[in-house]
């Protein structure tokens, strides 16, 4: 393939996604207020403050399936992917209107992990620091690649609490993918980032603040799962040491802010799946910031995070991996020293008021739900 074909094939895979998903999300709008799949503040961890519908996961997926399909060679991997990606998507619609058991969530996710791993898609070797050589995993690749897939799929979703945050979050891990699978000449995830990225900035139209629709379980749940798949599929399953840092550091928001927020629950003798507030997002948001200035600050980290991992895999970008990491570890420690300061000027806040506050509106199922 010549790069002028490449280039003309990246550029309709956009455009397909972009466009399906920009007219598919007011379908999804639609569909949810059908079949009463809201989203209602009925607890104090929720920001918004009216009726939202769910399913702009399903206008994600649809958007990313069909561009897929089109512009991408449907080998076993590519398959097993989208298959495991719509039984999550499906699974996190019903999830979204029933509030499914954690359990048997979980349980979908370690099956449709275990059917990528199967199909092909998993990490077969970690590079070393000092070549380009790799030590090969042997047995322990399968449960290592399923491990990793389930936990970029659940942090994915735990970051989903502002408007606009996941979708955007999700077109920066998608450059900083393309860019790396560039460099390993992985064509394949190219194509598959970029109809992820469409698909996420065509939603991004009504998900920015104020929200108009949320993707939900449906589209977080789906959105991780790929991404889990797509860092270890093809060339980047076995590439050297600095790339393999790639979809840690490509993750970093997501992954550091859960690792972070699961320690100060297991130090404050919690449980580390206990629901709070405690999230980045919401630290930011309580400090006293808006929504969109929240968001964009998330953004500007998870940027920082990205530039690092694309510059580690080239010599010549080390000093500016260097400079961004530090740029982003500083952003990312001063949205925790802010929420730190609340927490203890407000550490005995009654919030029973609040919590009656938001169970009144429970009870208008009725409620009038905007639309775009």
């Amino acid at each position: 393939m010549t790069l002028d074909q490449l280039a003309s094939q990246l550029l309709f895979t956009f455009v397909v996604a972009l466009g399906l998903a920009l007219v598919g999300t007011p379908l999804a709008m639609d569909l949810a207020v059908r079949l009463n799949i809201i989203d209602r503040p009925t607890s104090p961890r929720k920001i918004h403050t009216r009726p939202i519908p769910y399913l702009g996961g399903v206008a994600i997926y649809a958007a990313f399936l069909v561009a897929t399909a089109i512009f991408t060679q449907l080998s076993r991997e590519v398959v097993a992917m989208l298959l495991g990606g719509g039984i999550l998507m499906i699974v996190g619609a019903i999830d979204d209107k029933r509030d499914l058991s954690p359990r048997l969530r979980l349980l979908v996710q370690f099956g449709c992990a275990l059917l990528a791993t199967w199909s092909g898609i998993r990490v077969v070797g970690v590079g070393v620091p000092w070549g380009d050589s790799y030590l090969p995993l042997g047995f322990l690749s399968w449960p290592l690649t399923i491990i990793w897939i389930v936990a970029v799929t659940n942090v994915m979703n735990f970051i989903d609490g502002l408007d606009g945050l996941t979708a955007g979050t999700t077109v920066i891990v998608c450059v900083t993918l393309i860019l790396v699978a560039w460099n390993e000449e992985a064509y394949s995830v190219m194509l598959m980032g970029v109809a992820l990225s469409g698909a996420s900035l065509g939603f991004l139209r009504y998900n920015f603040h104020p929200a108009k629709i949320f993707m939900g379980d449906a589209g977080a749940v789906f959105i991780g799962y790929v991404l889990g798949c797509l860092s270890v599929m093809g060339p980047m399953k076995s590439a050297a040491f600095m790339t393999m840092l790639t979809p840690v550091l490509a993750l970093g928001l997501p992954i550091f802010d859960t690792a972070v927020v699961m320690f100060r629950r297991i130090r404050a003798g919690k449980s580390p799946m206990t629901a709070d507030r405690t999230h980045a997002h919401h630290r930011l948001f309580d400090s006293g910031l808006s929504q969109r200035q929240t968001v964009l600050w998330l953004y500007a980290i998870s940027t920082c995070f990205g530039l690092t991992a694309v510059g580690l895999t080239t010599l010549h970008g080390r000093l500016i991996a260097f400079i961004t990491g530090l740029l982003g570890i500083a952003l990312f420690s001063r949205a925790h020293y802010l929420e730190s300061k609340r927490l203890d000027l407000r550490q005995t806040m009654d919030l029973s008021a609040a919590v009656q506050s938001y169970q009144s509106l429970a009870e208008k199922p009725n409620e009038r739900v905007e639309k775009p």
